[in-house]
């Protein structure tokens, strides 16, 4: 069974399989709640303000393009703000490196990783770091940068080894909480024990994804602030320059995706328009290095191939001129961003 259909039956909603795993993923929730709970008083504190951008699910919650966003809204009003990736299945994820100056990548994208890789072409003026190492990361960058006022942490809120000012944790409204069990019985990583006062619950809408007034209600329970985040798409490029969806009219397209939740990225397309005649569905992060990847792509009839930017710059050097790519705007309430201020201030 593929992974996306494993996750749609029996992560995404209840089932058999799901029931027989829950008292597994009982045990596993109580070994992180405990996890969180030694470890609160222990994590490393930087000398500026740290804010991570994360999730509760397994992945799909489009938690970089909002922190993409945040670094963008911020660097505009004048905060000198740095943006670190894990780099996951990248060379550089069991380290710490600084992988962008803010004008130049200073590694391949095969090696600094797609999100890094594409944080640098997203955000120009922006140093980006990356390395699961994230204590590591921030020692870093406070050598690199002597006058950082903030480092927003992709994807790290299980990392419990650095202390944060704000968790910022994003919520896709199709998916929800999935069927509401932790792994391995469901989608989410650990219980919404972890959201705390530290939190702030981003929900985030996707194209043509509804509202979802019923996990809006389970959050506000919590007590965390709660924002409405929106995504919409934007431009088609080809070769960095815009092309219009209707000039697509007609044309074989077909679409090519390494995502966790590929679903979206076509839902995406469709809401701007685009008929594709197949879809090319690869593991989260795939690097497009093998063979084998290279030889299906490049044999594809379609005339274009569309593709989200995080894909784009693996896929660039392997298929040039065919490769389409779909960005995405993401819009951020302006009461976030003077929350970040604040905590900015405060520090």
């Amino acid at each position: 069974m593929k992974r996306v259909d494993f996750a749609e039956r029996h992560l995404l909603n209840r089932s058999i399989i799901s029931y027989l795993l829950y008292p597994v993923s009982l045990i596993y929730a109580g070994f992180l709640r405990m996890r969180r709970y030694l470890l609160q008083d222990k994590a490393y504190r930087a000398e500026f303000t740290v804010i991570s951008v994360g999730n509760l699910t397994s992945g799909g919650n489009g938690k970089s393009p909002i922190a993409i966003a945040l670094c963008k809204a911020l660097h505009k009003k004048g905060i000198c703000v740095a943006y670190a990736s894990r780099g996951y299945k990248s060379l550089l994820e069991h380290g710490a490196s600084m992988v962008a100056d803010g004008k130049n990548l200073l590694f391949p994208p095969q090696a600094a990783g797609d999100e890094a890789a594409m944080a640098h072409e997203m955000m120009p003026g922006i140093p980006i770091f990356s390395g699961r190492k994230r204590k590591e990361v921030l020692q870093l960058a406070k050598r690199q940068l002597p006058g950082l006022e903030l480092m927003i942490l992709d994807d790290a809120m299980q990392h419990l080894k650095v202390a944060r000012d704000l968790d910022l944790v994003v919520f896709d409204t199709q998916i929800g909480l999935g069927n509401g069990f932790v792994i391995p019985a469901g989608y989410l990583r650990e219980s919404l024990s972890a959201i705390t006062r530290h939190s702030l619950c981003l929900l985030h809408q996707k194209p043509g994804a509804p509202e979802n007034p019923e996990l809006e209600g389970i959050l506000a329970q919590r007590g965390a602030g709660l924002f409405k985040v929106r995504s919409s798409v934007g431009r088609i490029l080809r070769e960095g320059l815009e092309i219009a969806a209707a000039e697509l009219q007609g044309k074989n397209i077909a679409l090519v995706s390494a995502i966790a939740r590929p679903q979206s990225f076509a839902e995406s397309a469709t809401a701007k328009g685009i008929k594709y005649s197949k879809h090319h569905i690869f593991p989260d992060h795939h690097a497009f290095a093998d063979e084998a990847s290279i030889q299906k792509l490049q044999a594809e009839p379609a005339e274009y191939l569309l593709c989200s930017a995080k894909d784009a710059v693996k896929l660039m050097p392997i298929l040039s001129g065919r490769l389409l790519v779909l960005e995405m705007r993401t819009e951020l309430p302006e009461a976030l961003i003077h929350i970040v201020l604040k905590a900015i201030n405060r520090h």
